[in-house]
């Protein structure tokens, strides 16, 4: 939850126009007629311990014995696993967690399962969130107040027995981090976070990565692609013309070699899902953003854009409003976030692809005493995808 809080504030509009291919446009969202939220994994129920719940967007592939596994990671990784993607159920063995280590180079304090991808189920790519909080190990931090240490890159991580378990090499492969370590520009949260899922396109790899900026590098949604999605290191940025810009490591790196990744235009905050509608070939990408007072929207809203190439996208739109984690009102009973589109029938192995009808998984958040605690479900609601009437 913080990790989303902190990039709401963060990731503001402030990116550059790209000379690109014009906007897909012509397709909307909304809620299927009669849709009604459906509890896929409850928490009073299915819990593993106190904190053992949804905070990250579904991710979700078909393994090699033919079960459908999806994360919707904490910082101790559990897989939810069943025959399809509507009947996953939660099991409490771990597949992956950081060491909470207080050397900031070995970027194992706490990480998450933020993106995985398979080509055969049983081999499985992943892209970690890997957080280091300098407030929790001494002498780490001139502050005290945990976003003010809070320092953060992507790693990577593979499984070879279809994500019931999964490695990392040493030192940790980074895919994207800030050239700078730990230490530097303290008193905000730093760095690269939450990539959103894994999708191939024209025989590469793509994944959106957010960053709240800082010594040269300007804040926003970067584009990264991999044309070895087995090699952790072949991942590259897009600069503005071509992906040409390789993570740098602060910490053994020479970081004068270090180079910004352009920003995307509309995309204002961490990317919940990026799927490829079959009938159009656009692109969807999917958001969970705070209250917005210039639209009148008070608690927040799930909102989307198009693209035909990933690159360039179209003005946000809104499918749903309700409270969502930024919401102030302490009325509300549940708030709601981490968004992420899967079509059950998708052909694609790794839920690339959605047909017109959808659903829209979400992490709903019990609200106390105007506070959001661990008692959190992974819902889903049906929507559709309607072509504009000319």
């Amino acid at each position: 939850m913080r990790r989303a809080l902190a990039l709401r504030g963060a990731l503001s509009a402030a990116c550059l126009l790209l000379a690109l291919p014009a906007i897909a446009q012509g397709y909307r969202l909304e809620l299927a007629p009669g849709a009604q939220e459906e509890t896929v994994v409850s928490w009073a129920r299915e819990r593993c311990e106190e904190w053992d719940l949804p905070d990250a967007p579904l991710r979700a592939f078909r393994d090699d014995k033919g079960e459908v596994v999806a994360f919707a990671s904490h910082y101790r990784s559990r897989p939810l696993i069943g025959r399809d993607l509507t009947s996953i159920r939660k099991s409490c063995a771990v597949s992956f967690q950081a060491k909470n280590s207080a050397d900031p180079s070995q970027f194992s304090d706490k990480s998450w399962i933020a993106a995985t991808w398979t080509d055969d189920g049983r081999h499985v790519q992943a892209l970690i969130h890997a957080e280091y909080h300098a407030d929790k190990h001494p002498g780490a931090c001139r502050f005290k107040e945990a976003m003010s240490c809070w320092y953060n890159v992507v790693t990577a991580a593979q499984s070879d027995d279809g994500g019931r378990s999964f490695r990392t090499s040493e030192p940790r492969p980074l895919v994207a981090a800030p050239p700078y370590k730990q230490d530097v520009g303290q008193g905000r949260h730093r760095g690269f976070f939450n990539p959103s899922n894994i999708v191939q396109k024209d025989g590469a790899w793509y994944a959106l990565i957010a960053t709240t900026g800082g010594e040269g590098q300007k804040n926003g949604v970067c584009l990264f692609r991999s044309t070895d999605i087995k090699d952790a290191t072949a991942w590259r940025a897009f600069d503005g013309q071509d992906f040409t810009i390789p993570a740098v490591d602060p910490y053994r790196d020479d970081v004068s070699q270090a180079r910004p990744c352009q920003p995307l235009r509309y995309l204002p905050t961490t990317v919940g899902s990026v799927t490829r509608h079959e009938a159009s070939g656009q692109w969807l990408a999917i958001f969970h953003l705070g209250p917005d007072p210039g639209q009148g929207i008070v608690g927040g809203r799930v909102a989307y854009s198009w693209s035909k190439d990933l690159l360039t996208w179209s003005p946000l739109q809104t499918l749903v409003t309700h409270p969502t984690m930024w919401s102030k009102d302490c009325s509300d009973r549940d708030r709601y976030a981490y968004g992420a589109v899967a079509d059950p029938a998708s052909p694609s192995r790794n839920f690339e692809t959605t047909g017109d009808q959808p659903f829209l998984f979400m992490t709903k958040m019990r609200v106390a005493d105007c506070k959001i605690g661990p008692q959190r479900d992974l819902v889903r609601i049906k929507i559709r995808i309607v072509k504009d009437t000319p």
